[in-house]
């Protein structure tokens, strides 16, 4: 049963998280949203950072497995990077909540240091994505005369910025990912 109340209250706070930002929300307001009285929501978490972060870390836990699978079921670069790109708009599309609060709430995550414990694997799933173009410029796939954190950094502000996309929701997501992939990786190849 406290299991049940305990992903409950992760459920509601990251839904009001999500809408309001962590920063302006309360205590109270993620008692009220969740049933529970604010002073007994302590019971669960020891705070309203403790929420947070747990939230986090399930979120960073996943893209690690999702994106450590897709590398490793990849045959080359550019299957890598196809495989990278579905399973970003996958995380996006699967967690909307924590992509929004990682995304708009990074000076107050910064600030109460709950970036920290996710910045390590933030980091490997860069150098996953890095290895597999810098992979694809050696063996002539890719272009090499665009950097490849200019590459990355391009894809990836793209694809988790496409939750906003107006027309996203037009497309499976079958049909987006090819999308993104024949935009990003048409120019690309060599």
């Amino acid at each position: 049963m406290t299991q049940d109340r305990r992903t409950e209250i992760l459920e509601h706070a990251a839904d009001l998280f999500a809408e309001r930002g962590v920063g302006a929300t309360t205590v109270r307001e993620i008692g009220e949203r969740a049933g529970v009285f604010s002073g007994s929501l302590y019971h669960y978490f020891g705070s309203k950072n403790a929420i947070v972060a747990e939230l986090l870390g399930a979120y960073m836990s996943d893209i690690q497995q999702r994106f450590t699978a897709a590398v490793e079921a990849a045959r080359s670069p550019r299957e890598t990077i196809d495989n990278l790109i579905a399973e970003t708009l996958a995380v996006v599309d699967d967690h909307p909540r924590p992509t929004a609060i990682y995304q708009q709430d990074r000076r107050y995550l910064r600030d109460h240091g709950l970036l920290e414990a996710i910045d390590g694997p933030s980091r490997e799933m860069r150098t996953l994505w890095l290895r597999a173009i810098e992979d694809g410029v050696a063996d002539g796939t890719f272009r090499d005369d665009v950097p490849a954190e200019t590459f990355y950094r391009a894809v990836r502000d793209a694809l988790w910025a496409s939750r906003h996309w107006p027309n996203r929701d037009a497309y499976t997501r079958a049909e987006f990912t090819a999308q993104m992939s024949q935009i990003f990786l048409g120019g690309y190849l060599r």
